[in-house]
């Protein structure tokens, strides 16, 4: 059991929703042509919403205060975008979602001459055998760890953003359960959030986030930090401030 002290998603957590409007989230310049659109804001930021609270609370800063969106094109905005790109890792980050994708939720196996083969191991067993002592290990070295949920079976890649990323800041073990605390730029200021599953190797998930399937998820390991600052213009210390909880609510939707 461990939490990470001094992080609470209504306290360290980006207050405003994963909500966007539908503009690019960057754009290709090659002269003479016009600039060319990547994306949609639309889709969701999550990857950089939870990249950015890491950066935050890594930097000993609190988030702004204000629940509105920043707006598009601001310094704000253009560094979520910027972490959001950092969090696919491309190609090899798109590439682990896509691997795990196609995996089934449980163990391939078949019994031969009396012992059991596995063919191909499931999303649930490498959640439950390999991803979690990782995160496990991360938040008890006081680290919030960035996860990547996987929400769809399926080899073609246009579903890739079916899928979602949030960060991990607790663990409870009970017997044989194991409960993850979730900050979701999906549900902001909700300290609510979690995973709750049975550490058997055909275990399902329970995500009290939303109603979508959770079929495993991974610790994202490729995070390094960056500055903050484009999103706080004013930095205020985590030792010198203090916000008042905020009620939960839900709010926002998000891709990967």
């Amino acid at each position: 059991m461990g939490d990470v002290a001094g992080f609470l998603p209504s306290r360290n957590g980006l207050h405003f929703p994963n909500s966007w409007p539908h503009v690019p989230i960057l754009t290709i310049n090659v002269p003479p042509f016009s600039p060319i659109p990547i994306g949609d804001a639309a889709n969701g930021l999550c990857g950089g919403m939870a990249f950015a609270v890491r950066d935050l609370f890594d930097s000993g800063l609190l988030p702004p205060a204000g629940t509105d969106n920043p707006a598009a094109d601001s310094p704000a905005f253009n560094y979520l975008v910027e972490r959001l790109l950092d969090s696919f890792n491309l190609p090899a980050g798109v590439l682990q979602y896509y691997a795990w994708m196609q995996l089934p939720a449980h163990d391939d196996q078949i019994k031969l001459f009396g012992s059991t083969l596995t063919l191909v191991t499931g999303t649930s067993s490498l959640t439950v055998n390999h991803a979690m002592p990782v995160i496990r290990a991360a938040i008890d070295a006081g680290q919030p760890c960035p996860l990547g949920l996987i929400r769809v079976h399926s080899a073609d890649p246009q579903m890739l953003g079916v899928n979602h990323q949030v960060l991990a800041w607790g663990y409870d073990d009970s017997g044989t359960t194991t409960t993850v605390k979730i900050c979701d730029s999906n549900q902001p200021d909700d300290d609510t959030v979690t995973i709750t599953f049975d550490n058997a190797p055909t275990t399902t998930f329970s995500y009290s986030g939303d109603s979508q399937p959770l079929l495993g998820f991974f610790p994202i390991t490729w995070y390094s930090p960056k500055d903050p600052s484009p999103l706080v213009a004013a930095g205020q210390s985590l030792a010198s401030a203090s916000l008042p909880r905020i009620s939960p609510q839900a709010a926002g939707h998000g891709a990967m």
